[in-house]
């Protein structure tokens, strides 16, 4: 027997294909009485979907609730990747959430989101900081590679992000290497892949995926090197469809480099690198580097030519354009 949440999740994708459906035609698609139908209809109201009802034509959808519930999300999904979903208005982190499911078994594709992260953290252990109206999700991955070429992965999904933005919204993000989402030159979100694996085997990876969406304004220490997709593009966005593009977009790509690697992304990488030709400087593990940031390689590691000529190749680090100080450097968050 299909669960309420089953039910309601289909009903919406019986409205959102059609115009009015009456309630004999809903309850027979569904396989439930009229008077059940009319106790859905009333709690997908009560969540906030706007549902038009008339006595001679049924109900129809005219507005969806900016949330990212399963009835709200699930019609937008279009291929493997958010089945299973799971989503939580409020949780500490998804990346925890998810990396329990992936030791319990769970499968590639497995996706959970959250309206709002208390304990979000971004790359060496940062606050995240995830208000309501961001996009806080992450996806479970179980590439058949060896543990050294996830290195790329973070820059692969960048892409993808990347790619998926600009196909929905118009707009063109840049990339900060490793793992930043910039438009305008300002932090928009970022990507924290965390990886469960052997010496020679991966058993999964944890990709957390932060984008500012529908945020207006930010906390004082962060208003001058974030912004959100709202701001840039002029308007709130749809998460729900935002999140399906994403995850098309995700699933096509990651299904590429798992066969190929990380050449066919590498220039598109590249290209998006808006600090690449600039005087930077890198906080890696063994301190502060300063150069060139001539390029980053088929291995995803950063090509910084320093004085003397020699070009070290880093694998991590944070960086920041000298000559654009603060403001392309970030804040830690993400």
């Amino acid at each position: 027997m299909d669960s309420a949440g089953s039910v309601r999740e289909r009903l919406v994708q019986l409205l959102k294909d059609r115009g009015f459906v009456s309630g004999t035609e809903i309850g027979l698609r569904l396989g439930i009485s009229r008077s059940a139908v009319w106790k859905h209809v009333r709690a997908l109201r009560e969540e906030g979907f706007a549902i038009l009802g008339s006595p001679r034509r049924g109900y129809r959808l005219a507005d969806v609730p900016d949330t990212l519930s399963p009835p709200v999300v699930l019609p937008f999904l279009s291929g493997g990747f958010g089945k299973p979903y799971r989503y939580y208005p409020v949780t500490s982190s998804t990346n925890d959430r998810a990396k329990e499911l992936a030791q319990s078994g769970a499968p590639e594709g497995t996706v959970v989101v959250a309206e709002q992260q208390t304990g979000g953290r971004g790359r060496r252990g940062r606050s995240w900081h995830s208000p309501p109206g961001g996009l806080w999700f992450s996806l479970l991955l179980r590439p058949d590679v060896a543990p050294a070429e996830t290195q790329t992965l973070p820059l692969l999904l960048s892409v993808a992000v990347a790619r998926g933005i600009e196909e929905y919204l118009g707009l063109h993000p840049d990339l900060k290497w490793p793992n930043d989402i910039l438009l305008g030159g300002r932090k928009a979100g970022g990507i924290l892949a965390e990886i469960g694996a052997e010496t020679e085997r991966v058993h999964h990876v944890v990709a957390g995926i932060g984008l500012n969406v529908n945020i207006a304004s930010f906390p004082p220490e962060l208003e001058t090197t974030a912004t959100s997709l709202q701001i840039q593009w002029g308007g709130k966005i749809s998460r729900a469809r935002l999140l399906g593009v994403l995850l098309a977009v995700i699933e096509e790509d990651y299904r590429r480099w798992c066969r190929t690697g990380f050449a066919p992304f590498h220039a598109a990488y590249q290209k998006r690198c808006s600090f690449l030709g600039k005087e930077v400087a890198v906080v890696a593990a063994g301190g502060v580097l300063t150069g060139l940031a001539a390029g980053v390689d088929a291995a995803g590691r950063l090509l910084l030519s320093v004085p003397g000529g020699e070009v070290k190749r880093l694998s991590g680090g944070e960086v920041t354009v000298r000559e654009e100080g603060a403001v392309a450097a970030g804040s830690g968050y993400r």
